[in-house]
């Protein structure tokens, strides 16, 4: 069985949300947000609910530390952080429990899929914690190059 994760993005660049975009449905996912501001991202979060949010890091309005923050204090959810720097501060504010993925820019499409599973199988451990509750790895859609 593959599971199609319903994924928000963000980055107040139009190039790297439409990378996105095309790419993470080669993976088998949907896009269900497609966000230019921190604030914007936490406000779609809470109108379609998705399994997984890619942002980037430095946005107007929040940076994607903070609206990652915002978001899993309504629902947990893991977050992969996108930027353009390989910042220890960066790094350093970006270690939590929903901040479970870091790529540096520019993301390539074989970049995507092992941050997502990694993300996604660390998430469900934190989650297997308290719940029990588990999406197997074995299960998760795989991207795929276009031929």
């Amino acid at each position: 069985m593959t599971i199609r994760l319903r994924i928000a993005i963000a980055d107040d660049e139009a190039d790297m949300r439409d990378f996105l975009a095309r790419m993470l449905p080669r993976c088998g996912h949907e896009v269900v947000s497609s966000a230019k501001t921190g604030l914007q991202l936490v406000e779609d979060c809470r109108r379609v609910v998705p399994d997984l949010v890619i942002t980037d890091i430095k946005m107007p309005e929040l940076d994607g530390i903070e609206a990652s923050t915002l978001i899993n204090r309504e629902r947990p959810v893991p977050v992969i952080l996108i930027s353009a720097y390989h910042d220890p501060v960066l790094l350093a504010r970006a270690a939590n429990d929903h901040a479970l993925g870091y790529l540096v820019k520019p993301i390539t499409f074989a970049d995507l899929q092992p941050a997502i599973d990694l993300a996604m199988e660390r998430f469900n451990e934190l989650q297997s914690r308290s719940t029990g509750d588990r999406i197997s790895p074995d299960s998760a859609p795989t991207c795929q190059p276009k031929q």
